[in-house]
């Protein structure tokens, strides 16, 4: 029983990822039907004790939930066999002998079908009861609907009366043993067309039941009562198929809730809930695992959503170990929030860098002039990461619109960033610009910087300030006098004047050859004879 326990939880564990049509799970379901079949015709009868964390036989443990408290990315304790079992009120499962594979079937498709969460119409109970097991009998704990406040509740129990209790005729029958036999002649008919009537409804696909039910209270009662609960209804149908990842189903019911509530007045704000509550991680899970067109479902119907799926889009970023998935999640946020990417901002706050990276990303795609500040908070993210792909998204934005924040990014220590900086500024000369970068040249940090910012800097200011920038790298070149010695700096303002190729530069350069600085004159010479090439 503890190898067929574990089996399950593998059973469980893979449909989750896979779906219950994958051929390794069908081929594992079949293998665990015979095994319980041989496994209750031996031992049975025996019954299964289930707490949260593990099943018992006897006394013993036949299946232990791992640690609830496992590092991330490992399976937590809502995830297991145990817990599935006994989040639906599931306390004991009892099997008797003649148990066949139609019943163990149904016991098998019950867990799997309530596994992914914690549903409104599929739960394990719900569905053995359905199934009528002859040979599986179980001990459930249900919660009472009802709630009383003790505090004003303590002299005595009151008794409230229920939706679902019959109305009991006020005058008791004098003949007990006469009233019964009346009803019992009528038994038979009363139990056949029951059962008659459950077998129609049942035959009949729960979305198809569940539209024709709304459309019939919606145009009866066209109270705004009646669509705030019927909009209620299908904003848990729909995360009640998102939690199964079945993503036509959701579109469906969707479609329903657009219908009920066109302008979103009952539903945007439980719709953006239901987003955010669903078990973002084996919703993840089973799309890491599923093909290309289940993942183009997921991403198309996230994107009819808009603002609501936001919560679903970002766990997916921040959870999901395929590039691809990702990518398809970064482009349904790009189309989902091309005309107000204000919501993406409260996700640079996100505590994972690399989430922070991909809204990032999302939002120079979507570029504009919405995006400049958010654009502008990344850019001062701790990490620096995230401070370049904010560079990098900045070339969506016109110059005028990203030179401020271009600018401030010009005092970083990041020599990447640095350069990454400049060279988006050099793409459209500005005085602005110069000017920035002149103070930067002059300052007395300036001497302090790491040799590749330097180099980037003189570099930059060359290609922007073209015959404007002579003076400054004429004073860089000839720095030091007598003394002036061989570096970086000095041979990166003698290329950046021979890259300009002005009469006036070559005049500089030609100068430098007569200097008393046996460096500064290495440095003309070499920046004279790639003249030709520059």
């Amino acid at each position: 029983m503890a190898a067929w326990c574990d089996d399950t939880a593998r059973l469980v564990h893979l449909s989750r990822r896979r779906g219950s049509d994958d051929f390794d799970v069908r081929a594992l379901r079949g293998r665990l039907l015979a095994d319980l079949v041989v496994i209750v015709q031996d031992h049975a009868p025996f019954a299964l004790e289930v707490t949260p964390r593990s099943i018992v036989l006897d006394d013993e443990p036949v299946f232990e939930a791992e640690n609830s408290n496992a590092p991330v990315g490992e399976r937590a304790l809502e995830r297991e066999l145990s817990w599935v079992l006994h989040r639906d009120g599931v306390r004991a499962l009892r099997f008797e002998r003649g148990l066949d594979e139609r019943e163990a079937g149904h016991l098998l498709d019950a867990l799997l079908s309530a596994a992914p969460a914690s549903a409104t119409h599929e739960d394990t109970v719900t569905l053995l009861w359905e199934a009528g097991l002859e040979h599986v009998s179980l001990r459930t704990e249900e919660q009472s609907p009802v709630r009383t406040n003790p505090l004003h509740q303590q002299q005595a129990e009151i008794a409230v009366p229920h939706a679902d209790d019959w109305l009991l005729p006020s005058d008791a029958p004098s003949d007990v043993r006469r009233a019964w036999a009346e009803m019992s002649g009528t038994r038979a008919a009363a139990v056949a067309d029951f059962r008659g009537e459950w077998t129609r409804e049942r035959q009949q696909p729960f979305a198809d039941a569940i539209e024709a039910f709304a459309a019939r209270m919606h145009d009866t009662d066209p109270r705004p009562e009646t669509a705030e609960a019927l909009a209620a209804a299908a904003v848990t149908w729909v995360a009640t198929s998102m939690q199964r990842s079945d993503w036509l189903e959701a579109g469906r019911a969707h479609q329903m809730l657009r219908r009920i509530d066109p302008d979103g007045q009952h539903s945007t704000e439980s719709l953006t809930h239901a987003f955010g509550s669903v078990d973002g991680a084996a919703i993840t899970e089973r799309l890491d695992e599923a093909s290309t067109t289940e993942q183009a479902r997921l991403f198309a119907f996230s994107v009819h959503v808009g603002a609501p799926a936001l919560p679903l889009l970002i766990n997916i970023l921040g959870l999901s170990g395929k590039a691809r998935v990702r990518a398809g999640a970064t482009t349904a946020l790009a189309y989902a929030f091309a005309d107000d990417p204000a919501p993406l901002g409260r996700w640079l706050a996100d505590s994972r860098w690399h989430v922070v990276r991909n809204v990032v990303f999302v939002l120079g795609q979507i570029g504009g002039i919405d995006v400049i500040p958010h654009l502008a908070v990344a850019a001062r993210h701790i990490d620096a990461r995230v401070r370049r792909a904010a560079i990098h998204a900045l070339g969506q934005v016109p110059l005028f619109q990203r030179r401020a924040v271009l600018l401030q990014q010009l005092d970083q220590s990041d020599s990447r960033l640095l350069a990454a900086a400049l060279t988006m500024l050099a793409r459209e000369p500005d005085p602005k610009v110069s000017d920035a970068i002149l103070a930067h040249l002059q300052a007395a940090e300036f001497e302090s910087r790491p040799e590749e910012q330097k180099i980037a800097l003189l570099t930059a200011y060359a290609d922007v300030a073209e015959e404007r920038a002579i003076p400054a790298l004429d004073e860089v070149l000839n720095r030091g006098g007598w003394f002036a010695r061989r570096a970086p700096e000095r041979t990166a303002a003698a290329r950046a004047l021979a890259r300009l190729g002005t009469p006036v530069a070559k005049l500089v350069l030609e100068a430098g050859l007569r200097h008393r600085s046996e460096a500064v004159r290495e440095a003309c010479d070499e920046a004279l004879a790639q003249w030709g090439r520059a």
